[in-house]
């Protein structure tokens, strides 16, 4: 019996089960070519989530500059605080999304 990764959910199982325990994924009767092309449509769907957030960050730091800029609130006011809080927040929070979405698509089977 020896241990291999769910095509599915990425958990270690059995090589002898015909599901997996943690995802329901069924592994009887599969090809090599569908199981690849399971975790192929997986590593897609995650790729598309990080973009997805990394443009809501990105959306996020872009409003908060663009209050910045148009409304010039004085400093050390809450309204100052919270423009840059959330300025930074987003470009953080963007380049976090882009070095996980990096990792992923260097990430073999």
């Amino acid at each position: 019996m020896a241990l291999t990764q769910c095509p599915s959910c990425n958990k270690r199982i059995s090589s002898k089960v015909k599901e997996c325990p943690h995802c329901q994924f069924v592994l009887a009767g599969q090809s090599k070519e569908d199981m690849e092309r399971e975790w192929l449509r997986l590593k897609q769907e995650k790729s598309d989530k990080l973009v997805s957030r990394s443009m809501l960050a990105l959306l996020i730091a872009i409003a908060a500059f663009t209050y910045l800029f148009m409304q010039q609130p004085m400093p050390n006011t809450w309204q100052y605080g919270i423009a840059v809080g959330a300025m930074v927040g987003g470009v953080v929070w963007f380049l976090i999304n882009r070095v996980q979405l990096l990792f992923l698509k260097k990430k073999k089977r």
